[in-house]
C-alpha cells in the first residue's frame, strides 16, 4: 500500500516538475522516458505490482506523444532524432521481450497499447523498417496464445491496426509471411495442425503432397483465427473484420498462403458445420422465414430465446456466421473466395446437408429443405452462390435425357414436388422459387434452358389452319392496336380487358368465337389457332398478332367462369405494372449472359425427340392437375411458371407464351396444357347453373371479404378456377410487356 501511494506521488511530482522546468530537447526527453521504463526493471526485480500501478504506462504514452510532436514539427518524409533513436537502439525489440514475459502483470497489455498507438498515430510509414516489422511480427505471433487472456482487447486492437496498415500498402504483407525452412531438426519445431483448404475437386493423388515442415506461416491470420473464438463478442467480431482485411489483399502470395498454408478455409467451414448441428429439430416454417440475422448483430439472450421460439439463438448464430462467410467471400481475393466457397461445399453441403436432404424421413426432409432454402436467401456472393447451385442442381450443362439420372439432390427434389405430402411438396417448390430469384446463370441453364437451346420442340412446316363451318354468323376475335408509347401500357391493357372480359352481350360473341376457333386434340398438345411463326420477343411481330396472343390467354376461360369483374378485382393494370417492373429487373440481371435475341435452331440432332427436362415437365404435370390440388399448391406452381415466362430468352418465351406455336407431334406447350384444363372445367362443371355465384363467393372468401367461413362443396375446384383466371391475366401481361420491350429496344 505504501509503495503504491509512493509511486503515485512520484508520478504527480514528475509531472509538476515537467510543467515548471525549462523545455529540453525532444530527444533528451524521449531518452529519459525510455530509461525510466528500463530502469524500473532493474530497480524493481521482485516487485509484483500490476503495471497500471507503476509509471511505465505514463512513460510509454509520453514517448508516443514526443514522436507525434517530432513528426509534426519536422519536414515531410524526414526521420527525427527520436525516431532515429527508437530504430537504432531497437526499442521495439526490447519492448516485445518485456511484454512477452508479462512482468509486471499487465506489461503485455501496456506493450500492445504502445505498439497500437505508435502505428496508428504516426503518419510516416514505419513497417518497412526492419527493426519495426520484425518486432511487430513477433508480437503478432504472441497474440492469441492464451485462451480468454486479460489482454484480448489490446491484442485485437493491435492486430486490427496492423491489418489496416497492410491494407493501405498490400506489399507489406510479405513481412508477415514466414517462409518454410528447408531443414528442420526433429522436435525443433512445433507441428502445424492446420490443414490446407481444398481448392479443387481433384483426387488426392493428383495433388502434390505438402509437408507440414515445408509450409509457410501467416501468423497474422493464425492469431486472428484464434481470437474469432473469443467469448467476448466484441473481440470475436473485430477478429472477423481483421480476417476480412487479410483475405481481401490483392497480393497473390498472401492469398496462396491463406489457402494452402493456414487453416483459414477449414476453420470457417467447420464452424458453419458446428453451428448447423445445433439448430432446433422442430421449428415453424413461418418463424424460419421471418428470422432476420446479420453478422455482428446476433446477440440474443437466453430469455429472448424462450420468449420467441426455442432454438432461435442457435438459428440466428448459424445464419449470422453464414452471412459473414458470404460477405467475406464477396470481398476476398478471387483465390481465397473460390477456395472458401469450395471448402463450404465440401465440408458443409456435401457432408452435412446432402444426407439431410436425401433422408427418407418426411419431417426431417421438410426441415432440411427449409433450412437449405433459408441458406439460399442469405447468400449473394457469386462464388458461394455457384457452389450452392451446383450442389443442388449438379454441374451438368448438357441437355437432360428422360431415362438418365442427373444429380442425386436435383432428382430427389424434383420427385418430391409430386409427393403425397403437400407440406413436402410446397417446401420443395419454395426452394426452387428461391433458386430462380438468384442471379446465377447456371441455375436457369441447368433447370430449363439446356433442353430449350436446341429448339427441338419446334416444327418447321407451317401450322395447318383448320376452317370450321358454322351455322351462325362468322365471329372473329377483336384485336386492339397495341400502344407505342410506354406510358400508355396500363391504359391500353385496361381497355383490352374491357373488350374481352366485361359482362354483357358484347363480350360473349368474342368468347364464343374464340371457342369455335380452338380445337384441342386428345393429348392436349396443340391448338389450331393461326398465328405468325415470328417469336413474341421479335420486334417484327405485328401489333395484331401480339394482341391475338394477349386475347388468347384472356379468353381462355368462358365469361361465366370468371369472377374477378364481379368483385371489382379485375387487376389488369396491376399485372401490367408488375410485369413491366419485373421484366426490366430480370432483363438487367440477364444482360451479361449472352442469350440470343432471336429464336434460332441449334443442335447436332434436331430430329431427335424433344424432352422438356425434369423441372419443366414437373411444372406442366402439376399445372394439368390444378383441379385436384390445393390452393396454396396451385399458387406456388403458377408463380414458378410465371417467373420462367418472364425470362428474356427467345426459346423459353415462345415455348411458354406462343398459343399456336408449331411443335413436334406429342409435344406439350404451356398454352396447350391450359387449354386442356379449360376444357376439363367445361366438361366437369359447365352444367352447374350456380357455378358463377359459387365462384364469386369463393373469391370473396379468399380475399377476406366474406363473413361466411364455411367451405362450399367443391371449394378446391372453385379456387383452382380462380387461380387459373388470374394466371391467364398474368401471362397476357407478360406477353404484352415482352413485345413492347422488343419494339422499344429497336
Amino acid at each position: 500500500m505504501k509503495k503504491r501511494m509512493f509511486s503515485k506521488f512520484t508520478n504527480y511530482l514528475h509531472q509538476a516538475v515537467e510543467a515548471l522546468a525549462p523545455q529540453i530537447p525532444l530527444q533528451e526527453e524521449f531518452v529519459y522516458h525510455w530509461k525510466s521504463v528500463t530502469g524500473y526493471f532493474m530497480d524493481n526485480k521482485g516487485d509484483k505490482l500490476p503495471v497500471d500501478q507503476t509509471s511505465i504506462p505514463v512513460h510509454l504514452d509520453q514517448m508516443v506523444v514526443l514522436l507525434q510532436q517530432e513528426e509534426s514539427e519536422a519536414d515531410r518524409n524526414t526521420t527525427g532524432p527520436c525516431m532515429e533513436y527508437l530504430l537504432q537502439h531497437k526499442l521495439l525489440e526490447t519492448l516485445y521481450s518485456l511484454g512477452r514475459t508479462d512482468h509486471p502483470p499487465g506489461m503485455k497489455q501496456a506493450v500492445l497499447t504502445f505498439f497500437t498507438k505508435l502505428l496508428s498515430r504516426l503518419e510516416q510509414p514505419l513497417l518497412p523498417h526492419v527493426n519495426v516489422h520484425r518486432a511487430v511480427h513477433r508480437l503478432v505471433k504472441a497474440c492469441g496464445e492464451v485462451k480468454a487472456a486479460p489482454s484480448e482487447i489490446e491484442e485485437i486492437q493491435f492486430l486490427c491496426t496492423v491489418c489496416a496498415k497492410i491494407k493501405e500498402d498490400p506489399y507489406l504483407v510479405n513481412f508477415f509471411i514466414d517462409m518454410p525452412k528447408k531443414k528442420t531438426t526433429p522436435g525443433a519445431a512445433k507441428p502445424v495442425t492446420a490443414q490446407p483448404c481444398e481448392v479443387s475437386h481433384q483426387p488426392p493423388e493428383e495433388q502434390a503432397p505438402t509437408s507440414a515442415s515445408m509450409k509457410k506461416e501467416f501468423s497474422l491470420v493464425s492469431s486472428l483465427l484464434i481470437l474469432t473464438h473469443s467469448a467476448d463478442s466484441r473481440v470475436a467480431v473485430k477478429a472477423c473484420e481483421g480476417l476480412m482485411l487479410c483475405a481481401s489483399l490483392p497480393e497473390p502470395a498472401a492469398a496462396q498462403c491463406i489457402v494452402e498454408d493456414t487453416s483459414f478455409c477449414t476453420e470457417l467451414s467447420q464452424r458453419l458445420v458446428e453451428s448447423y448441428l445445433k439448430l432446433p429439430s422442430l421449428v415453424n416454417p413461418v418463424d424460419l422465414e421471418n428470422v432476420e440475422a446479420k453478422w455482428g448483430l446476433d446477440v440474443i439472450t437466453e430469455s429472448e430465446d424462450h420468449q420467441t421460439f426455442l432454438g432461435k439463438r442457435h438459428l440466428v448464430s448459424f445464419l449470422s456466421w453464414l452471412d459473414y462467410c458470404d460477405q467475406l467471400i464477396g470481398l476476398s481475393n478471387p483465390t481465397v473466395a473460390k477456395a472458401l466457397a469450395q471448402s463450404i461445399r465440401n465440408l458443409f453441403l456435401g457432408v452435412i446437408m446432402e444426407p439431410s436432404i436425401l433422408q427418407t424421413s418426411e419431417s426431417g426432409a421438410v426441415l432440411a429443405t427449409a433450412y437449405l432454402t433459408r441458406c439460399l436467401r442469405t447468400i449473394s456472393s457469386p462464388p458461394l452462390l455457384l457452389e450452392f447451385s451446383k450442389f443442388i442442381l449438379g454441374d451438368s450443362r448438357e441437355p437432360e435425357v428422360a431415362s438418365e439420372a442427373d444429380s442425386p439432390v436435383r432428382d430427389r427434389l424434383i420427385q418430391r414436388c409430386n409427393h403425397l405430402s403437400d407440406e413436402l411438396c410446397l417446401v420443395t417448390l419454395k426452394l426452387f422459387d428461391t433458386l430462380l430469384q438468384k442471379e446465377e446463370e447456371h441455375i436457369l441453364h441447368n433447370l430449363v434452358l439446356r433442353n430449350m437451346i436446341g429448339r427441338k420442340y419446334y416444327k418447321e412446316e407451317e401450322p395447318e389452319v383448320k376452317e370450321e363451318e358454322s351455322t351462325g354468323a362468322t365471329e372473329n376475335v377483336t384485336v386492339v392496336n397495341p400502344p407505342t408509347d410506354p406510358v400508355s401500357i396500363s391504359e391500353t391493357v385496361s381497355k383490352t380487358e374491357g373488350s374481352v372480359s366485361d359482362s354483357g352481350t358484347e363480350a360473349k360473341p368474342l368468347v364464343n368465337g374464340l371457342e369455335r376457333s380452338l380445337s384441342v386434340d386428345s393429348t392436349g398438345t396443340g391448338s389450331s389457332l393461326s398465328f405468325s411463326s415470328t417469336p413474341i420477343t421479335s420486334p417484327s411481330r405485328g401489333k395484331s398478332e401480339v394482341h391475338k396472343i394477349v386475347n388468347s390467354f384472356l379468353t381462355l376461360l368462358p365469361e361465366e367462369l370468371k369472377s374477378s369483374y364481379q368483385t371489382a378485382d379485375s387487376g389488369y393494370d396491376m399485372y401490367l405494372r408488375d410485369a413491366h417492373k419485373q421484366f426490366k429487373d430480370v432483363s438487367t440481371m440477364c444482360a451479361g449472359w449472352t442469350w440470343p435475341s432471336e429464336a434460332v435452331p441449334k443442335g447436332d440432332n434436331p430430329e431427335s425427340a424433344f424432352y422438356e427436362g425434369g423441372f419443366l415437365k414437373m411444372l406442366l404435370d402439376k399445372l394439368s392437375h390444378m383441379l385436384h390440388q390445393s390452393y396454396s399448391m396451385n399458387l406456388q406452381v403458377t408463380l414458378l411458371v410465371s417467373k420462367l415466362a418472364m425470362l428474356p430468352h427467345p426459346h423459353l418465351s415462345e415455348y411458354l407464351l406462343e398459343p399456336s406455336l408449331s411443335v413436334q407431334d406429342g409435344t406439350r406447350t404451356l398454352f396447350s396444357v391450359l387449354t386442356k384444363i379449360a376444357s376439363e372445367i367445361n366438361v366437369k362443371l359447365g352444367n352447374d347453373p350456380g357455378l358463377s355465384q359459387k365462384l364469386v363467393v369463393a373469391r370473396k372468401q379468399l380475399m377476406g371479404m366474406s363473413q361466411n367461413i364455411h367451405r362450399l362443396e367443391g371449394q378446391g375446384q372453385l379456387e383452382a378456377i380462380i387461380v387459373l383466371e388470374e394466371f391467364c391475366k398474368e401471362l397476357s401481361a407478360i406477353a404484352f410487356v415482352k413485345h413492347h420491350a422488343a419494339v422499344t429496344r429497336t
